[in-house]
C-alpha cells in the first residue's frame, strides 16, 4: 500500500505542478504511461478501494470474470493485414474485414486542405485486396477490393449482404452488392472533400435500416449525420462540427463522429462522439421519417476516455463499446445498456488492446470482433 500512496503523491505532485503550462517530455510520459497502469491496479485490486470514487463502477475486464471472452487462436497464424479499419458480421455468422494493406495513415497522409496528399495519390490504389472474408473459423473463404481504395475506414453488411464502406482518402460512401445484378452505388466525388450536399469529407461510418434507409458519419470535418434513401437520395443532415471540449459543446456539435449504429427497435441512430468520449443517440425517423435527427440523450462515463467505436446487439440490447489511447484511461471494450450504466469491460486474454478502431457484433448476439489499427490484427471474442 505504502508503494501505491507514494506513487499516487508524485502523480498528483507532478499534475499540480504543470497546471498553466504545458507539460515537459517526461511528465508527459511519467502521466501517460504510468497512471494508467497504477490506476488499473486499484481499481482491480479491493484493499486499495478507499482511494477510489465511491462512484465508480467495479472493473469486470478480467478475463475469468467477464461473460465476454476471446476465442485463441483465431483468425489463421498467417493472416497477413494492415492496419485494420474495419469489421463487419453477416446474416451466416461471416466476418469482413476491410485493411489499409501497405498504406497507413499518417501525419502527411493529408494537406491542409484534408485531401489526400500528392505523394499518396501517386502511390495508386492499394494494391492487394483489402476485404477479406473469414468463416468461424478464421479462415480467409474471398478476397476484394483490390486496386480500388486509398485509406479504407468504415465497414458496414447490411441484412441482405450487401457491404458498405468508407474510404477518407477518396471521401466516398460506396455500396459493394452482394447480387452481381445490382449496380451498387457511389456516393461523393472522388478525391475532392465538401461539405455540401453531394459531397463528404472524410466520412467515417455507415449503418443501414431494415427498410434500406442508411446514415452516415461524415466525420473528420463535418461533424455531421446525413441520411439518405436505398437509392442515395439525401433524406436529412443534422450535427456541427467542433473542437471545443465537451463541457461546452451543445448536443449536435460533434468532435469526430467516428462509429455509427442503429438500435432500431427504440427508432435511435447512437453516434459515436470520438473525441468528446460520448455517445449520442438520435431519433432515426424509421417510424416517422419527419422525427429525423431529434436530440434523445447522451451517454458518457469518465472511464470511456475517446468513444472509437460502438456496435448494438439487439439480442441483448447491449451497446458494444472500444475506446482507444488517451493517456489516463485503459484501453478496453465495454458493455453498456441504453441507460448509460457500464455492465461488464473486457481485454483480450494476457494482453491488452492498443489502439482499437472498430467493434462488430454478431447477428445472433454470440461473437463480438474488434479491429486495431496497431498492432494490425482482429479479435474475436465469445459471449
Amino acid at each position: 500500500m505504502a508503494a501505491i500512496y507514494f506513487s499516487l503523491c508524485v502523480i498528483l505532485g507532478i499534475a499540480s505542478t504543470i497546471n498553466g503550462r504545458p507539460r515537459t517530455e517526461d511528465e508527459r510520459v511519467m502521466i501517460d504511461e504510468f497512471l494508467p497502469a497504477l490506476l488499473d491496479r486499484l481499481q482491480n485490486n479491493p484493499e486499495y478501494a478507499f482511494l477510489l470514487d465511491s462512484d465508480s463502477p467495479p472493473r469486470s475486464n478480467r478475463q475469468q470474470n467477464s461473460p465476454v471472452q476471446q476465442q485463441e487462436n483465431w483468425p489463421q497464424n498467417n493472416l497477413k493485414l494492415g492496419q485494420v479499419a474495419g469489421v463487419a458480421v453477416d446474416n451466416n455468422g461471416d466476418v469482413l474485414v476491410f485493411h489499409r494493406g501497405d498504406r497507413a495513415w499518417g501525419a502527411r497522409s493529408f494537406d491542409y486542405n484534408n485531401e489526400l496528399s500528392q505523394v499518396e495519390q501517386n502511390k495508386g490504389p492499394i494494391r492487394n485486396a483489402t476485404i477479406l472474408r473469414l468463416n468461424k473459423n478464421g479462415t480467409v473463404i474471398q478476397r476484394l477490393g483490390a486496386n480500388r481504395f486509398f485509406m479504407p475506414h468504415g465497414l458496414t453488411v447490411d441484412k441482405k449482404g450487401n457491404l458498405w464502406v468508407t474510404d477518407v482518402g477518396l471521401h466516398q460512401v460506396i455500396k459493394i452488392p452482394v447480387d452481381p445484378t445490382d449496380a451498387g452505388l457511389v456516393l461523393g466525388e472522388a478525391m475532392k472533400p465538401g461539405s455540401d450536399n453531394e459531397h463528404f469529407c472524410k466520412p467515417t461510418d455507415v449503418a443501414v435500416a431494415s427498410n434500406g434507409h442508411f446514415f452516415v458519419s461524415d466525420g473528420y470535418c463535418n461533424g455531421r449525420i446525413m441520411k439518405f434513401t436505398k437509392d442515395g437520395m439525401l433524406i436529412k443532415t443534422w450535427g456541427k462540427p467542433t473542437n471545443n471540449p465537451v463541457e461546452f459543446s451543445a448536443d449536435d456539435e460533434l468532435f469526430i463522429p467516428h462509429s455509427i449504429t442503429l438500435i432500431e427497435e427504440s427508432n435511435l441512430v447512437a453516434v459515436a462522439d470520438r473525441e468528446h468520449g460520448r455517445i449520442q443517440l438520435f431519433t432515426a425517423g424509421i417510424t416517422d421519417p419527419n422525427d429525423t435527427g431529434r436530440f434523445v440523450k447522451s451517454i458518457s462515463n469518465s472511464r470511456f476516455g475517446k468513444v472509437f467505436a460502438i456496435s448494438y446487439d439487439p439480442t441483448d440490447k447491449m451497446l458494444y463499446v472500444v475506446n482507444g489511447p488517451t493517456g489516463s484511461n485503459k484501453v478496453e471494450g465495454f458493455t453498456v445498456d441504453l441507460d448509460g450504466k457500464i455492465r461488464d469491460t473486457w481485454t483480450p486474454r494476457n494482453m491488452n488492446f492498443d489502439e482499437p478502431h472498430d467493434v462488430a457484433v454478431s447477428p445472433d448476439g454470440h461473437q463480438v470482433y474488434v479491429a486495431e489499427i496497431r498492432p494490425n490484427r482482429i479479435t474475436k471474442f465469445n459471449k
